[in-house]
């Protein structure tokens, strides 16, 4: 089964999606052609009965999700069953994609209108910063450009994506409250860790920041879940698929 999903600073996903891309783009040149355009084809392909681009597929607070969004999401969630085993042929598997999906996207949603109206926006510098670090994993604008097209998506896309992606993270940092990580805690999860690892754990004061940084992001996702259920309260919520 996949955990639910709880975003805490990554709303959207086509940032995430191309960066995946730009990791492939070396291992494909080393490929024979033929190889290379056999594995781009399998990239593509989905067992997922997925809707039209332009298909609304849920509407949150009178604010329409269209299916590219969705499509976009639900394709990498596929992905995330597939290094589990888990074949998205199966109905089991394909409801628990799409149930995930809109999970994610309305949470999303939801956490981008709060934060519109109580003010937050991202700043055009920071915009532009985040898109040049984005360039920077692509061996050339083109290159991006490419991948950009592929994934049915423009350059004024993903620059509202990133305007949407640094309001959502400014949003969480002022507005979610996560409960602090207690020295008791860590403690806690390094005996865990070290009572299951097959091998002898490293010393605790090596893994210390780790295990926190780790215990922290929970926090901070079960946080950002809770204000999503709460804003839910009173959502209009209507799911077309």
């Amino acid at each position: 089964m996949i955990k639910k999903m709880k975003y805490a600073a990554a709303p959207l996903l086509l940032a995430l999606a191309l960066g995946a891309c730009s990791g492939n783009e070396e291992a494909a040149q080393k490929e024979e052609p033929a190889e290379a355009a056999e594995q781009a084809t399998a990239e593509q392909q989905t067992k997922l009965k997925l809707p039209a681009e332009e298909d609304v597929v849920v509407v949150v607070n009178d604010e329409d999700i269209l299916g590219n969004v969705y499509n976009s999401v639900a394709r990498q969630l596929e992905s995330s069953l597939a290094t589990q085993g888990k074949d998205t042929a199966e109905a089991e598997n394909a409801d628990l994609v799409k149930e995930q999906a809109i999970t994610v996207i309305v949470g999303n949603k939801l956490i981008l209108q709060d934060a519109a109206k109580k003010g937050y926006e991202a700043e055009d510098a920071a915009v532009e910063e985040r898109l040049e670090e984005l360039k920077g994993q692509f061996e050339s604008e083109e290159a991006m450009n490419d991948a950009l097209k592929k994934s049915g998506y423009t350059m004024e896309d993903m620059k509202s994506q990133l305007r949407e992606q640094i309001t959502y993270e400014n949003y969480v940092a002022k507005e979610v409250k996560p409960a602090e990580v207690t020295d008791k805690e860590v403690q806690a999860a390094y005996d865990g860790f070290a009572e299951t690892a097959k091998e002898e754990a490293p010393a605790f004061e090596e893994m210390e920041p780790t295990i926190r940084q780790s215990l922290e992001q929970q926090n901070t996702q079960q946080s950002v879940a809770d204000r999503i259920e709460e804003l839910k309260k009173t959502a209009k919520i209507d799911v077309k698929i």
